[in-house]
């Protein structure tokens, strides 16, 4: 298939141009720095208070909201002129003149630049295991394997979505902006949009005060980086409705919904926050096909 060598030279490229190499260095700073500080400064006093080791479990609390934020900004820089960049080159004529087809194209752009971003957001999490290792914090094995892969996982999620949108761009500017859009929407504005929507419903309908939580909920949960952090929640809570409460903030309004969500809704649970948050790896790219198929080069 022809994808793979498409994604081959994507990779290769990166490698050439040292891309991996930065970005694994930034991965090992941005990973490394919080956990010697959390070790240094609140491990040591939290043994000798309780006399057991902090665990890794704190580092997820603390770092998922950071790698929320930075790791699509990253995916995006990577892979939002994956197409629409190769359209205003001239190349994409070229590289559709060897035996690729654009399916092999846009499949092979978001496996090569997935892995751009996967092996040094796993170098990164491999590094902050070593400081760990050699203070006084304990590493709880599967719920950090787990987290390391699901941000390894936002990373590609991210990369689907760029080139998704890249191949439906007819320009390079077009996906730049329309990359950038999505992303400030994602993660500035959704929660303001689903509140808006909530007060819009609950003016104009008669709908229940239970029900109007739940599509408030349903909204955010839509928002790939609030599927991701209620996922990762689990990792160190083990308990469903207070991961989904942790999108509404916390708090005395986290307990208001808290009575209205409980017993927890099926479609509230684990297996389908994941299956929204995966829903994301293929919806973009095939409506990117879509697009691209069509598209006059």
């Amino acid at each position: 298939m022809s994808w793979q060598a498409v994604a081959r030279k994507d990779f290769q490229d990166s490698i050439r141009s040292w891309t991996v190499l930065a970005l694994a260095a930034v991965f090992v700073v941005l990973f490394t720095v919080p956990a010697y500080f959390l070790a240094r400064d609140v491990g040591g006093l939290f043994a000798a208070e309780t006399g057991e080791q902090l665990t890794s479990d704190a580092f997820i609390s603390i770092l998922s909201s950071l790698i929320a934020f930075f790791i699509p900004i990253v995916a995006i820089a990577l892979a939002y002129a994956s197409v629409a960049g190769e359209r205003d080159s001239g190349t994409m004529k070229l590289l559709l003149s060897l035996p690729h087809s654009r399916r092999d194209v846009l499949v092979g752009k978001v496996i090569g630049r997935s892995a751009v971003i996967v092996i040094p957001v796993l170098v990164g999490f491999a590094a902050a295991a070593v400081v760990f290792l050699a203070t006084p914090v304990s590493i709880e094995v599967g719920s950090y394997v787990a987290f390391a892969l699901l941000s390894a996982l936002l990373g590609v999620v991210f990369v689907a979505l760029a080139v998704g949108i890249s191949a439906a761009a007819a320009t390079r500017r077009r996906a730049m902006f329309g990359n950038v859009g999505i992303y400030v929407m994602f993660s500035l504005f959704w929660g303001q949009f689903a509140e808006g929507l909530v007060n819009l419903l609950n003016e104009y309908t008669d709908l229940g005060f239970e029900t109007l939580v739940e599509i408030q909920l349903a909204t955010l949960l839509f928002n790939p980086t609030e599927s991701y952090q209620s996922i990762a929640a689990i990792l160190w809570t083990n308990d469903a409705l207070g991961a989904r409460l942790a999108a509404f903030g916390g708090g005395l309004a986290g307990q208001i919904y808290g009575q209205a969500l409980e017993p927890l809704a099926w479609y509230f649970s684990n297996a389908m926050v994941a299956l929204a948050f995966l829903a994301w790896l293929v919806v973009p790219p095939v409506l990117g096909y879509l697009v691209f198929r069509e598209a006059d080069l």
